[in-house]
């Protein structure tokens, strides 16, 4: 196996987790982090991972900004802007880069590069390791928690579909207000088949008063790259269509 692992998470978790603060008196207050400790929380939860998965193969993927999104969609990831990203993030990412093999591409989210690598038959038996939800609709090995999930072709589809209806708040992709993913995964429930699911979202956004341009961007927003889905040499991606 080779796990791929959402070095973006990793290392943000541990820049978090290591941060300190200290109240010097009652109008002073100070925080303060050591890159070491972060280092060290790497280095536990990846012993975590190996342990679970029994094999040592790691490789960390890295976002490169800005992505296709940001050009296609004004408003993506808009509400994080203001947001402080804990102390010395930038030091444990490049840390993290020394130390394991490092992946990252043009144009692309971490996100992304998990997608692709997992599905370019580079790696043998590759492993997705990520909480993120965006990656149940990549098929294959997941490991989002204690233990591995095999995610099927159309699970992944359905689960992809699911979030072009539902959108996602946390990343600003508006989906069909009021729908949110149980809601989404009902609708689409009898389903077999790409097409299948597609026809549903296209009827549910429809009976909601929206087009299928906006359909088509949503799904455009939520999909995790496959392989084919981008050019390595040019960095350009190619948009999700709804033709089969």
């Amino acid at each position: 196996m080779t796990l791929l692992i959402d070095g973006d998470h990793l290392a943000f978790t541990a820049a978090c987790a290591v941060e300190q603060v200290v109240e010097w008196d009652i109008n002073v207050w100070t925080t303060h982090s050591f890159l070491s400790d972060a280092t060290k929380v790497v280095e536990t939860k990846l012993k975590g991972f190996i342990d679970i998965a029994e094999d040592k193969n790691v490789v960390m993927t890295f976002s490169s900004y800005p992505t296709f999104r940001h050009e296609i969609f004004t408003e993506y990831k808009i509400n994080r802007i203001d947001k402080r990203h804990p102390l010395g993030l930038g030091n444990v990412i490049e840390e993290v880069k020394n130390n394991y093999e490092s992946v990252s591409y043009p144009n692309l989210e971490g996100d992304d590069v998990l997608g692709l690598l997992s599905t370019n038959n580079k790696y043998d038996n590759p492993v997705i390791v990520s909480v993120d939800k965006d990656m149940k609709t990549i098929p294959g090995l997941l490991l989002a928690g204690d233990t591995l999930e095999l995610i099927t072709r159309t699970q992944a589809d359905k689960n992809f579909m699911a979030m072009t209806i539902a959108g996602d708040a946390t990343d600003g992709v508006p989906g069909i207000k009021g729908l949110g993913m149980v809601s989404a995964t009902k609708i689409l429930e009898s389903a077999k088949d790409l097409p299948s699911m597609w026809d549903l979202v296209v009827k549910t956004y429809d009976k909601k008063g929206n087009g299928i341009s906006d359909a088509i961007l949503n799904a455009r927003l939520v999909r995790i790259l496959r392989e084919g889905d981008y050019d390595y040499d040019t960095g350009e991606v190619k948009l999700w269509n709804p033709t089969f």
